[in-house]
């Protein structure tokens, strides 16, 4: 993979992120089992089966919040999993088998109220057409967000009334308070295009990808220069696991807003998604040198391609940068364990 440090200078965005990025991680699956210490009894466990209820032998992954790997384990003659010694939070059960599609199971484990919680999995046949498993893809709740008062185009000030409180409850974290006065906004003023940009950007947030991907769109039928626009319909397509069509979307952002560090780090996370190591190293290097602090998820990927390039000193460099940053992540005693893991390759 290439080394090559490129340093520019990082210019003002058209745009803000209003919480973190969840990414996910892809990590070496001998690294990845037993992440997490021995003195929690929390415990999820199930059975896999097929639609006809035969038990499937199968390697099935525990994946934490960040899809931080958790533990990996095999079903047994039976069909049935369990982790064990695991700390309440937010977890995803997955399994990718051969000639069924993927599944993604969410689950929470709450200690306090229940530390027993049962997983079953039910696995669907692949659709005729032959297509291989969709990737599994995390959720994200980032958000793009366009401040239309830095625009040259003279909107409705009563829909920039409407936009600006929509900002204002977004800030606060009522969503669906900002989703009503954007689209007061875009009624004021139908081509209000940054409007429609957030209001996609809350819908991806939601995991509503249909009205995330129409809005957007709508918004670049409007403006087909808002780089903000791209990299929030790009992010749309990765998190359907569109690889390819998320590329295409980023590469046209990063066109028109060539120092998003965001679009950077999708257009990184992609092509890592692809296999396109060095893509995603040089996208990701970007993402880390526009906005060294505010995108430590970027430093994340960029152990992952670096793990899956056998290459632990770098990914080492990476997982320890992301620390510095985010010292009191609640995944961080995870990433630690993960780091005593692979350290001894150093010497």
């Amino acid at each position: 993979m290439r080394r090559d440090h490129s340093v520019t200078q990082r210019r003002s965005q058209t745009f803000w992120v209003c919480s973190c990025i969840l990414v996910q991680t892809v990590v070496l699956l001998s690294w990845s089992a037993g992440l997490f210490g021995q003195q929690e009894s929390g415990v999820i466990y199930g059975r896999v089966t097929d639609s006809r209820g035969h038990s499937q032998n199968l390697m099935v992954h525990l994946l934490a919040e960040g899809d931080v790997p958790a533990g990996d384990v095999y079903t047994d003659a039976e069909g049935q999993y369990a982790f064990r010694s695991l700390p309440g939070g937010e977890y995803w059960v997955v399994v990718e088998p051969d000639g069924f599609e993927p599944v993604r199971q969410p689950v929470r484990l709450d200690i306090q109220v229940n530390s027993k919680m049962q997983v079953n999995l039910v696995l669907e046949p692949l659709a005729e057409k032959g297509a291989t498993p969709s990737p599994i893809v995390s959720g994200s709740p980032s958000s793009q967000a366009v401040d239309a008062r830095k625009l040259a185009p003279a909107f409705d000030a009563r829909a920039l009334r409407e936009f600006d409180k929509g900002n204002a409850s977004q800030e606060k974290g009522d969503f669906e308070g900002a989703k009503r006065h954007y689209q007061r906004a875009i009624g004021i003023d139908a081509r209000f295009y940054p409007a429609l940009n957030n209001l996609g950007a809350i819908y991806e947030r939601q995991g509503d990808h249909t009205r995330a991907e129409q809005v957007l769109l709508q918004a670049l039928q409007i403006n087909p220069n808002d780089g903000e626009s791209y990299v929030n319909l790009g992010h749309v397509l990765y998190e359907e696991g569109r690889y390819p069509e998320a590329a295409a979307r980023l590469e046209e952002a990063l066109k028109r807003s060539p120092d998003s560090a965001t679009g950077h780090f999708f257009l990184g996370s992609t092509y890592l998604k692809l296999g396109d190591l060095d893509r995603a190293e040089s996208d990701l290097k970007r993402a880390c040198t526009l906005d060294p602090g505010g995108l430590p998820a970027a430093h994340l990927q960029l152990a992952n391609a670096y793990l899956r390039a056998h290459d632990s000193i770098a990914a080492t460099t990476e997982l320890e940068t992301y620390l510095k940053i985010k010292p009191d992540d609640p995944q961080a005693p995870a990433i630690r364990k993960l780091l005593a893991r692979i350290q001894p390759a150093r010497n």
